[in-house]
């Protein structure tokens, strides 16, 4: 779906705006009328009494994860972990922020060496009611990966603990805190997280954050309003700090240096996908 770059400039200030001073109705009104599907998302939602986060409409991120580029994300993303099986051995596997499984059951399908043992860890019941009646062998937790850790016994430990995109939705202190305790459990971890860029200035970020949310919005078609409203709209408005955030995402080279700093050692780093957003890596690192 094509789209007026003239809306960019106005979507940008606007995004500006909510992030230094919490509103900024006119500009999203202008980008809007100029044909925004994000402005008319964010306007929408700015309306709201109460703050909603990424994940709180189930169906939004669904339809997000399995339409527009990221039917060739996740292929990719497939396959890199389905390798990784082979190359490790893997018998007992977790996976963290599973979701409703997009991931994990085409690599788990494509292997050649499956885990024997396949336990899972998600905290939004709608997805992984979804993922429970196609899950092989192994235990589901609905809780996020903090709550999980605390109730873990010392005896628990797993092959490898993967993760997809799903880490950024824990904040920073939180994660390093949970990377540390994880480790206690886990012979390796692969997580796979984009490397998004780093910008010179605040008028680079915020002009790259509206052309890159809206032109994902507009992979979607009739869904657009959903997926823009349900999903991208929030998550958006959780990076401008204008409500509750819901990501956390930064460069690969600074995931390297978070894990080295909860005590792991990364042993490799290998290119994914080139996905709209940003290029795809996973990074495998030994506890």
């Amino acid at each position: 779906m094509a789209y007026h770059a003239l809306m960019i400039p106005s979507l940008a200030h606007a995004l500006r705006l909510l992030a230094e001073h919490g509103d900024a109705a006119p500009l999203l009104t202008r980008a809007r009328d100029e044909g925004s599907l994000m402005a008319a998302a964010l306007a929408h939602a700015a309306m709201g009494d109460q703050e909603r986060g990424a994940y709180d409409v189930p169906r939004a991120f669904e339809i997000f994860i399995r339409a527009g580029g990221n039917r060739a994300l996740y292929g990719e993303t497939s396959a890199a972990l389905a390798r990784l099986y082979e190359q490790l051995g893997v018998r007992c596997l977790l996976d963290i922020g599973v979701g409703d499984g997009m991931a994990l059951l085409p690599a788990l399908g494509q292997t050649r060496r499956a885990p024997v043992t396949v336990d899972v860890v998600e905290p939004s019941g709608g997805l992984l009611d979804a993922l429970r009646p196609r899950l092989p062998a192994g235990k589901a937790w609905q809780l996020t990966l903090q709550a999980f850790l605390a109730q873990l016994g010392p005896e628990r430990r797993w092959d490898l603990a993967q993760s997809t995109f799903a880490l950024q939705s824990i904040p920073p202190d939180d994660r390093l805190s949970a990377l540390k305790r994880l480790r206690r459990h886990v012979t390796r971890l692969a997580i796979i997280e984009f490397d998004v860029p780093v910008f010179a200035n605040a008028e680079q970020r915020f002009a790259s954050l509206a052309e890159r949310y809206e032109r994902a919005a507009r992979e979607y078609g009739d869904d657009a309003p959903l997926v823009a409203g349900g999903f991208l709209a929030p998550m958006l408005l959780g990076q401008l700090r204008a409500t509750t955030p819901s990501n956390w995402e930064q460069p690969v080279a600074a995931w390297q240096e978070e894990l080295v700093r909860a005590g792991y050692r990364v042993a490799s780093t290998t290119h994914v996908h080139d996905y709209s957003w940003a290029p795809a890596w996973l990074i495998v690192a030994k506890a």
